[in-house]
Order: structure tokens, then C-alpha cells, then sequence
């Protein structure tokens, strides 16, 4: 009778617990937002994912009625800021933009990404990435099945600038026999002049040969797309190397924002996809816009974390 008595008010409490917490987050997502948004970048200011970042701020401040402030957060390949924001209170006033190689790639790659591909939620993304392999304009190959011929009997420099794009030329070297001399640089900048100076024969980029056409050209595209900048250039997969890699910029925040915040993020998110600003600033960093809803992103994170997976197990065993 007692035990009875015991778990009769402990069930009670329970429900008035789950119940009471329910229809709080309802009131609060229907209140939301009521205060300014911190969106966290995982890079420095002045860089073309803070460039896109500021601009999204701007736009979905417009659309939310509330400021949207941007925090820069570099760390680890932009995997600090994720890794920050997955520990914050889940109520959408604390997000985070990054590439979204920044956590399915560098968590398998980087030791000091420690963060899960589950630890986030997913809002949406707003630009796309053109990943590539690029040399000089003056080298005398057009196309990676042509750097690889080129590449018999000589050791290729190649720029290191991170454990992933390692990888990337880890597994395409150890497919095709090419030998490779990794030349570390410090920055998207640091690559920039080393291929410049004609100081390296490759390097694995994000899209400089569409800032830089008249000087660096494309050799292969990454992804599991042609790039619409160099539409005759073929990806990897087509050229016989079953390996792709690409990124998309997204939003997202800690694990457990209620449904209907998502939602109001995620619309402002598609309104500003389509905006003059943002069309604009994606011209000027040659970022392709690209929206993809909440749903379909969580999905992309996962198609992208599990293909980084197996790319890091092959090159870790070679």
C-alpha cells in the first residue's frame, strides 16, 4: 500500500514535470526571439565564412526582429566554435556557422575536434563550397589524369594545410604511386603565395582559383559535383579515384532546441537564400548560394561524416 502510495506521487510529479517543462518551451518558442542572437564563426574576421556569416547576420536580424551578433571562435579547422556552442543551453540564442568540413572532417582528422556529428541541430545551410585541387596557370597539366602521368619519376610538392587535405593526397597518392613532398602552410593566405611563386606543384582548396583565375587554374573538383566556375573539369570519382570531399556553410546549435524555434530560424534562413545582400557577397567570395533546409542538412552532415569516416580509415591504414 505504501509502495503503491510512493509511485502514485512519483508518477504524479513526473508528468507535471514533462507536462509543465512542455508547455514552457511552447510558450518560449512562441515568444522567441525575444532577445539579440549570438551566432558563432569558427574563424577570424575578414575571411570568406565570416564575410557570408556577417551578411546571413544581417539579413535574418531583418527577419527575426532581433540583432543577430557574430562571434569569431577559430580553432582546430573551425571546429572550436562548434564544439563551444554543443555545450551551450539549447534555446536558439546561441548558434554557430561553420563549414561543414569544420565538424565531419576535422573530427576525424584533427585531435582537438572533439565534438559529434549528434551533439548539434541543424537549422540550414546558405552556401556551398567549391573543394578542388589546383595548381599554377603555367603547370603543364589541365587535369588530375594528366598531373599523374606528369608525376611518374618525380616527387610532387604539395600544400599541407591540414590533417584533411593531407588525407585527401594521402589516399590519391598511395592509389596512383605518386611520391609527395608535403609543404606546410599557415593559411588559406600562406597557400595562396606558395602557389603564386610556383614554390608547389598542388594544393587542396576551397575555391581560390575563382578568386584567382587569371593565375591559378583547376585541376580537379572534389566534390561530388563539377564546379559551374570550370563546368569541363571533372571531379575525382569521374576520373577514376573513388574519393570526394565537400562542404557546405550551415547553422546550427546545441542538441535539444524546441521544434518551432528551428522552424523560425529555418525560414528566416530561406528568406535570406534568396536576397540581393547575399547573391552579392556570393559573387564577390565565389561561394555558390545554397540553401537546404533543417532536415536535408542533418542529412548532408551525416552522408558527409560517414564518407570522411571511411576516407580517414583508408589513409590511416596505408
Amino acid at each position: 500500500m505504501f509502495l503503491r502510495m510512493i509511485t502514485k506521487t512519483l508518477l504524479k510529479s513526473t508528468l507535471k514535470f514533462i507536462l509543465g517543462r512542455f508547455f514552457r518551451l511552447s510558450a518560449f518558442a512562441g515568444d522567441y526571439p525575444n532577445k539579440p542572437i549570438k551566432l558563432y564563426i569558427g574563424y577570424k574576421a575578414g575571411g570568406g565564412t565570416d564575410t557570408v556569416g556577417r551578411v546571413l547576420a544581417k539579413v535574418m536580424s531583418s527577419e527575426l526582429g532581433q540583432q543577430v551578433n557574430i562571434i569569431n571562435k577559430p580553432g582546430a579547422g573551425g571546429c572550436v566554435a562548434a564544439m563551444q556552442v554543443s555545450k551551450m543551453k539549447p534555446d536558439g540564442y546561441t548558434l554557430v556557422m561553420d563549414p561543414s568540413s569544420s565538424v565531419t572532417w576535422a573530427r576525424h582528422t584533427n585531435p582537438k575536434c572533439k565534438i559529434k556529428i549528434s551533439e548539434l541541430d541543424y537549422v540550414g545551410t546558405i552556401a556551398q563550397f567549391n573543394f578542388g585541387l589546383v595548381s599554377h596557370v603555367s603547370a603543364p597539366y589541365n587535369s588530375i589524369e594528366e598531373f599523374i602521368d606528369w608525376s611518374k619519376g618525380k616527387t610532387v610538392s604539395y600544400v599541407l594545410l591540414s590533417p584533411g587535405s593531407k588525407a585527401l593526397m594521402k589516399y590519391i597518392a598511395a592509389e596512383k604511386g605518386i611520391k609527395v613532398n608535403y609543404v606546410p602552410a599557415k593559411g588559406g593566405a600562406d597557400m595562396i603565395k606558395l602557389i603564386l611563386g610556383k614554390q608547389v606543384d598542388m594544393s587542396f582548396s576551397g575555391g581560390i582559383h575563382t578568386r584567382h583565375p587569371d593565375k591559378i587554374k583547376l585541376i580537379a573538383s572534389v566534390a561530388s559535383y563539377r564546379h559551374a566556375s570550370a563546368p569541363n573539369v571533372k571531379t575525382l570519382k569521374e576520373s577514376g579515384i573513388d574519393v570526394q570531399a565537400g562542404a557546405f556553410h550551415f547553422v546550427g546549435g546545441p542538441k535539444g532546441m524546441p521544434s518551432e524555434v528551428i522552424a523560425k530560424l529555418e525560414a528566416a534562413m530561406k528568406v535570406a537564400s534568396k536576397h540581393a545582400t547575399i547573391k552579392d557577397i556570393s559573387n564577390k567570395t565565389k561561394f555558390p548560394v545554397a540553401y537546404n533546409s533543417s532536415s536535408d542538412t542533418a542529412k548532408i552532415m551525416k552522408q558527409q561524416d560517414e564518407s570522411y569516416r571511411i576516407l580517414t580509415e583508408k589513409t590511416g591504414k596505408m
